[in-house]
């Protein structure tokens, strides 16, 4: 008679499992360390024990069945290796083994089981990188696989089991059971957690979209935020130009609505160096077009203006920020642009020559989530969300000038990783 229902008993057993498998599934800290690519050797392990504990769960819930217990042990211990990695299922594997051959260690078959469930977790982590490759043919892949597993058991039964006429007479009784029931099972937990690790996929997704979002946000607010007074001075610069010196006037002019073109149509998240300096350039040309002879500013460069790709509008607002606030008079501003990079990264700054900043605005500024200084803050804010820790950021200031530096690298990062 039990034997008869021995295949319902497993469905309900696997069914037990799957409903677990789920509920873990939900749990954030759990959902956190499953969709790490490269997991800490201490997640692993956590996740062994995780896998590990739904093995042993799976013990408690099978059937005693002549001299045996009868359960889905392969399942979760298998799974763990091959979805997992290697050293997730070898601990889940030596874990639920331990436990297997603790639990009942008078009965005639716990040592064999106690291994069998070891060497589910040790095939699980072996068949790791082949089962990463496969998507069509998972299913029949995990069907093969639950049968060599068992299969395996099977003989470490009939090898370790003692008296053996009960070893055969069990596997005969519950080895195509064992295999249809499990091949189900794992199939069905495998698509749970393909749907886990699609939901994760599709969290990322969402993520860096708004991640890009908030960066066109941020762009956006800052190129709104061109300071409408400059537009004024250039324009009434412009037209005393247009008395005194009508070509320079019909230079300026130029200039002015290349500048305009430049800073209100960026859609590109990053632009070359040599563009940004482009910005810079057609600034300090219309400021200086304003302070006759007032303004100075030098130059250290790299000889290759295109490795570098950076956020546009970065350089312009601190150059504005030394040439308003760095002066040592009002007829002498004096500002100098460093540039210079390595293999890796870009190291700028800006410097002027004025009388620094008072205690309490440097207090401000050192302060990344303050926006009383609008330039430097939303510089700030738009290095911090795009490129994270990867980008130090400092100011510094003396009754001898000031100086805003910080290194970025030269390579973009992948949009909204940083954030992420």
């Amino acid at each position: 008679m039990i034997q008869d229902n021995l295949p319902v008993y497993l469905l309900t057993n696997a069914g037990l499992l799957l409903v677990a498998a789920t509920v873990l599934t939900e749990m954030r800290p759990l959902r956190a360390i499953m969709k790490q690519q490269n997991r800490s050797i201490p997640n692993q392990l956590l996740l062994g024990l995780v896998f590990g504990l739904l093995s042993i769960a799976s013990t408690y819930t099978g059937l005693s069945f002549q001299g045996a217990i009868v359960n889905t042990r392969t399942i979760s211990t298998l799974a763990a290796g091959l979805m997992c990695g290697p050293l997730t299922g070898v601990s889940a594997g030596v874990i639920s083994g331990l436990h297997r051959f603790c639990y009942d260690p008078g009965g005639f078959t716990s040592l064999a089981c106690g291994l069998g469930t070891a060497s589910f977790g040790v095939l699980g982590a072996v068949c790791h990188r082949w089962f990463s490759r496969l998507r069509a043919r998972r299913p029949l892949f995990l069907v093969g696989l639950t049968v060599a597993a068992e299969l395996i058991q099977c003989v470490i039964i009939l090898v370790v089991a003692r008296p053996f006429s009960e070893a055969v007479a069990l596997e005969k009784a519950i080895l195509i059971p064992k295999i249809a029931v499990n091949s189900l099972g794992l199939v069905v937990f495998s698509a749970v957690m393909d749907r886990m690790n699609r939901s994760l996929l599709l969290e990322q997704l969402e993520a860096q979209r708004q991640a890009e979002l908030r960066q066109q946000a941020e762009l956006r607010a800052l190129q709104s935020q061109i300071n409408p007074h400059f537009l004024f001075n250039a324009l009434n610069t412009i037209s005393a130009l247009c008395l005194t010196d009508p070509n320079r006037a019909r230079e300026t002019i130029l200039v002015l609505a290349n500048y305009f073109r430049q800073t209100l149509t960026i859609n590109e998240p990053f632009v070359t160096l040599e563009q940004e300096l482009s910005n810079v350039d057609n600034y300090l040309f219309l400021t200086e077009a304003r302070f006759e002879d007032a303004i100075h500013v030098t130059k250290e460069l790299p000889g290759d203006l295109t490795r570098l790709r950076l956020p546009p509008l970065i350089l312009q607002p601190i150059v504005e920020n030394a040439v308003r606030h760095g002066f040592v008079a009002v007829d002498d501003r004096r500002v100098h642009i460093q540039i210079c990079q390595d293999s890796e990264r870009a190291y700028i700054q800006v410097s002027d020559q004025g009388r620094g900043f008072p205690p309490e605005v440097l207090a401000r500024l050192q302060d990344p989530d303050d926006p009383a200084y609008s330039g430097l803050f939303n510089v700030r804010k738009r290095l911090r969300t795009i490129y994270g820790d990867q980008c130090p950021f400092t100011i510094n200031s003396s009754p001898g000038g000031s100086t805003v530096a910080f290194s970025i690298p030269l390579t973009p990062p992948v949009q909204g990783a940083a954030s992420a």
